[in-house]
Order: structure tokens, then sequence, then C-alpha cells
């Protein structure tokens, strides 16, 4: 089977998230069982020259999203037994981040347009193809709306970022026929909501854990959609996500400090007290040590290690956060490193290397 994955993120070439972690693996993962896979990403300015440097030219094509004619060109290398596909669009791409722009909806409808248009440009066509996020929720869309009826599975990493817009863009912004939104396929709460255009024209919806699933039946977790969910039930399913035990193997990582394996576990003293020594926290290798990476949002239960932070403390453990996120936590977590001199460390930031 030829599967194509769609993707605003992938690691090692651009990561904000664990989305990056999941599409970084998973492709190489089935294909190992013997599926071909291929990968489509844009190809952002963050990307590293070495990566650059393997990628192969294909062709270019113009892409036609409302009144806009925008070039779009397709680059590809192999990596993992995978062929990655990169869009080209200086103007969408090369961006300060790979989100957080006022045109966020713009630029990845046209990416989502341009995945569909550059389907008979691959090496293979695919058999199916698989969407992430809202950021591709587009694509099941327009694939309908050009009457192509190759099956699309769209996966919610996370609910929350939904792509919501104004009833005004279906037709300025993203190029389709009004009736996508007066026939409630596109429409939720008087916008434009692209997930649920997504959960409804894809034929297979698939969240991260089997709990996930069940919990968005509930408006507690669900932002909004419930009820999409529970019309969808029937096509939806809990996956729960790997684990890369290729590129995350403590006996070959490159950005650990020394290596170790469960029969030789010496090395992870050597990267506890490389860890202490470079977060400024005390060289106390009998010391537990605390670490969490993670986005400093509200729905990562954050409000929780809040209430809990000076009972943590109160055990005589170290503490390390790194990730970034809303003011709020971020000057929560940097009071606490005043607090707690050498036993906390508050890393406001991203950094690969320093998660791993």
């Amino acid at each position: 089977m030829n599967i194509l994955y769609i993707t605003s993120e992938a690691a090692p070439f651009c990561k904000t998230g664990g989305l990056a972690d999941v599409l970084g693996s998973l492709p190489p993962a089935v294909a190992a069982e013997g599926d071909h896979t291929a990968v489509l990403l844009p190809l952002y300015g963050q990307i590293a020259q070495r990566w650059r440097e393997k990628m192969n030219f294909r062709c270019y094509i113009y892409v036609d999203l409302g009144w806009r004619h925008e070039y779009c060109g397709l680059f590809s290398l192999e990596y993992r037994g995978v062929t990655w596909y990169f869009a080209d669009n200086e103007r969408y791409f090369r961006r300060r981040g790979l989100y957080g722009d006022m045109d966020d909806g713009e630029r990845f409808a046209f990416f989502s347009k341009a995945a569909v248009a550059l389907l008979p440009h691959l090496a293979e066509y695919p058999n199916v193809v698989h969407c992430n996020d809202w950021q591709t929720a587009l694509v099941p869309v327009y694939l309908r709306d050009a009457g192509n009826d190759l099956p699309v599975v769209f996966t919610i990493h996370n609910v929350e970022y939904q792509g919501k817009y104004g009833p005004e863009t279906v037709e300025d912004l993203f190029g389709l026929n009004r009736g996508w939104y007066d026939g409630g396929i596109l429409r939720m709460d008087g916008c434009v909501n692209l997930m649920k255009g997504a959960m409804l024209t894809a034929n297979a919806v698939t969240t991260v854990s089997p709990t996930y699933a069940a919990q968005l039946h509930d408006p507690a977790y669900a932002e909004g959609l419930e009820s999409v969910v529970d019309a969808i039930g029937w096509k939806m399913h809990g996956v729960v996500n790997g684990i890369d035990t290729v590129t995350y193997d403590p006996a070959s990582d490159p950005a650990l400090p020394a290596h170790y394996t469960a029969a030789d576990p010496a090395g992870k003293a050597v990267c506890k007290a490389s860890l202490q020594a470079a977060l400024g926290l005390a060289r106390e290798p009998d010391t537990p040590l605390i670490a969490m990476v993670t986005r400093l949002v509200g729905h990562k239960g954050l409000d929780l290690v809040q209430q809990a932070m000076d009972g943590i403390m109160a055990t005589g453990c170290q503490f390390v956060v790194l990730g970034t996120g809303d003011r709020g936590y971020e000057d929560f977590f940097r009071w606490k490193a005043g607090q707690y001199p050498g036993r906390v460390s508050a890393q406001i930031l991203y950094a690969e290397d320093l998660s791993r």
C-alpha cells in the first residue's frame, strides 16, 4: 500500500511539539512493515541546511487559492526508508516560526490545496492519505470538492486548536463554494471550523488514545466539538501513540553526553551529572531529579503542578521544566527557580537536544 502522510511538522526537519514526534517516527515504523510511505510537509525556512543539501528538486506547479495564483515547488529526499516531500513557497513558509502569524489560515489553506494538486507529481500515487490536525484539515475538503474519493484518515492530536475563521473566508480565503458553509460541513457556532470539516469528510478519524477518543464525547474535553464527535462515532478510533525506539535509543542517541543500556547503565549517571552542571543544579548524584518537557499551556495540567509545587520541593528533590507557552506559567516557573536556587531550573525555551 502507498500511504501519504500530510503534516505541518515532522522531526527531525521541523518541530514545535508532539505532532512532529509522531510524524517523524510513525512513517518509518510503517515503512519497516513493508508499506511504501511518504510524508509531505512545508519547506520552512527553519529546516536546516544539512537537510536541504540532500533534497532533490522534482517539479513546480501553480496553486489557485481564491483569487491567488501561487508558485509551489516540490523537493524530496530519502530518510529512514521514507520519501519526504517538501512544498516550497517562501512567502508562506520562510517565517520566524512555524505558526503564530496572522495569516496562518491562508498559509495552511495554501499548503492543503497544494497537497491535493501535487498528488499526480509524487513518485507513487497514494492509496490512502493521512492528515493531521487543523493545518491539514482542508485536504479532505479540497479532495471532495474536486470529486476525488481518495480515502482519507484524519488524526486529531489536539482538539483545542480547530482552525476557526469568519464565514466570509469560505470563498475569498479558502476558495470554496459557499455551500460548504451553508450546508453545515464547515459551519460551527457561526464560524468556519476546519477541523469539523475534516472530521465530516474524512473516511476515518483517529486520535492519540482510546481514552482521549472517549473523552472527546464529553463537553469538558471536546472544546465545543462533542456533537460532531457523537455524530461520527462510527468512524472514530483511538490509537495509542508509539515510542520511537531507534532515535531515542540511549545506546546511540547523539544528544546524550554518555550512552548507556539496560545491561550497562553507568552512562546514565554521567548524563545526570552533565544535566545538573548545565542547568546550575546542585551536583548531587543521589538526589531525585524530576524533569518536565511540555508546552506551558492550561490543558497540560499545569495548574495541578502549581498547586503541588512546594509540596514537591519539600521532598528534597530537584526539578527542571523545559518549554514555552502562556506567560503566567513561564513566570511561575521562573519565580520558583529563584525561590529554590540550585534545586529548580526553568528553561523557558525550545531545545530539542536538551529535551532528550
